[in-house]
């Protein structure tokens, strides 16, 4: 890796940063594990393991606590059944509200982190795992590990180094076929299980069937991916494909036939695909932004035309706004408690990634930023996280450094 190649200046940068991250980690693990310890909410998973009944909270539904065989898993499952299922009965409107722009922020984060996973410069990283990672995220929380996730890419991967020859070679990604079926692969792996779980048409067990398979969605989103881009090579293997480019008698080159998708091509319009993919993850993240907050508004304005009970439920404070971390006040209930631990798990992870996506945008920079430049981005950054959540913030940042990056030409290094 050429990190040790780093000037004083990038390495003292490079230094705050991950500082920070580590920071940031520290006082996620706080805010998200230790608020659920203050507030009561462990106590009350323990008493509904040990003491029962053993029903999904605030409901006489049972807890289905078997889902593969294999007993570790099941556990795991078993936990985020109940940690999740309030998100989806309509018990607490503001968490339900919540849950819906978390998840589109979400999906546009592992965009990002599968196009990490695609660049050239990851393939030998276990950066290439995104789906792993994506696991981690729903298992272990995203505000604790993305942090983790940012620091080990900018400690280990050629893709964060500073502008370069080697950060120019690290950044195209290693398969345009993968690329290019990304959107198509969250939406079937991510988006219509999410959707599942959330309709009120099945039974119980089915519902709890589907918030299971949702937790694995970035597992079947990546299968899903090498899949579609498996099939769609296939589809790309004409049979006069070799005879491209063929010189004729005369000596000239005879034009060659165009393949608007053959793998060629696609790996020459690299922008275009990275583009789409970009597109579509920054797309979820305004509908789950502006949508909750049109909502908001709505009842507002027009209570008469919404349930009552959400004219009360569905406020600016009460959706977005977390307790202080460090309250030791017992929650409400079990879905108040989870709704604060949503709220710190977003906000802590996207500030990690954040930090992360400025400091690969600023990598970028042939020449340092100027005071004047420093002032622009950061309106930039903020104008962004109001209008596309903060995820729409990652994924503007991650995009212009791509552009910026593949518009160079190689021989300029």
């Amino acid at each position: 890796m050429g990190n040790s190649a780093l000037s004083p200046l990038s390495s003292l940068r490079r230094g705050v940063i991950i500082a920070s991250l580590f920071f940031i980690y520290v006082f996620g693990a706080n805010a998200l594990y230790g608020l659920l310890f203050r507030n009561g909410y462990y106590h009350a998973l323990l008493r509904l393991r040990d003491e029962g009944p053993h029903h999904l909270p605030d409901s006489s539904n049972d807890i289905l606590d078997r889902y593969t065989g294999i007993n570790l898993l099941d556990k795991l499952l078993t936990l985020a059944s109940v940690m999740f299922a309030n998100v989806t009965d309509g018990s607490s409107p503001q968490l339900s509200l919540y849950a819906f722009h978390f998840g589109g922020q979400y999906l546009a984060i592992l965009v990002v982190i599968t196009i990490e996973g695609l660049r050239s410069g990851n393939q030998s990283s276990p950066l290439r795992f995104f789906s792993i990672w994506g696991c981690l995220m729903q298992a272990a929380s995203y505000g604790c590990t993305m942090p983790l996730y940012a620091m080990i890419h900018l400690t280990t991967s050629p893709a964060a180094e500073d502008v370069g020859p080697a950060l120019l070679e690290a950044v195209p990604t290693s398969n345009s076929l993968e690329l290019s079926v990304l959107p198509q692969a969250l939406v079937v792996g991510y988006v219509i299980p999410a959707v599942l779980m959330s309709v009120p048409l099945f039974t119980n067990s089915v519902h709890q069937w589907f918030g299971g398979l949702w937790q694995g969605s970035p597992l079947w989103s990546m299968l899903l991916q090498k899949l579609l881009a498996s099939r769609l090579r296939r589809q790309l293997q004409l049979p006069d494909i070799r005879n491209r480019g063929k010189i004729s008698q005369s000596g000239s080159k005879e034009s060659p036939t165009r393949y608007p998708q053959s793998p060629v091509c696609l790996a020459k319009d690299e922008k275009g695909l990275l583009a789409k993919a970009y597109l579509f993850a920054f797309i979820w993240c305004v509908l789950s932004q502006i949508i909750p907050l049109v909502l908001i508004t709505a009842v507002r304005l027009r209570p008469s035309a919404f349930p009552s009970h959400l004219y009360e439920a569905w406020t600016v404070v009460k959706v977005f706004a977390p307790p202080p971390f460090w309250s030791t006040k017992k929650m409400e209930s079990m879905a108040t408690g989870m709704h604060d631990f949503f709220l710190y798990d977003q906000y802590v992870g996207s500030t990690a990634a954040i930090v992360w996506s400025t400091a690969l945008y600023v990598n970028s920079r042939e020449t340092p930023m100027k005071m004047k430049s420093w002032a622009k981005l950061a309106f930039v950054i903020t104008a962004l996280s109001v209008s596309a959540g903060p995820a729409g913030a990652v994924v503007w940042l991650m995009w212009e450094r791509d552009r910026f990056l593949l518009s160079i030409p190689r021989k300029g290094f």
